[in-house]
């Protein structure tokens, strides 16, 4: 596999978290990043009747998806525009 000229080299301490469903478009638009972006991650997949379907609830308040968490700043976001610029900005190699 190449690395992207633009990832970093030292993953994140802890695991970002993608809240998905399977088909879902913008989803694997942000799965793509992630990986581009060699960031480990969680992939929760909440469709209907998922059991996890309760923690996005518990973390957004609501089913939209994409939705994500980063523990390593705290930051939760559910805007697949917002979360690729946000995953692109925070861990691209030119911002460290």
């Amino acid at each position: 596999m190449t690395l992207w000229e633009k990832a970093r080299l030292d993953p994140p301490p802890k695991k970002l978290e993608l809240f998905s469903y399977e088909n879902n478009a913008y989803a694997r638009i942000v799965c793509e990043a992630l990986c581009e972006l060699e960031l480990p991650y969680i992939l929760q997949n909440v469709g209907d009747g998922s059991p996890r379907t309760k923690l996005l609830l518990e973390a957004s308040g609501s089913k939209e998806v994409p939705y994500i968490i980063d523990p390593n700043t705290g930051t939760q976001i559910g805007d697949y525009k917002k979360i690729l610029s946000y995953l692109f900005q925070m861990y691209s190699a030119s911002t460290v």
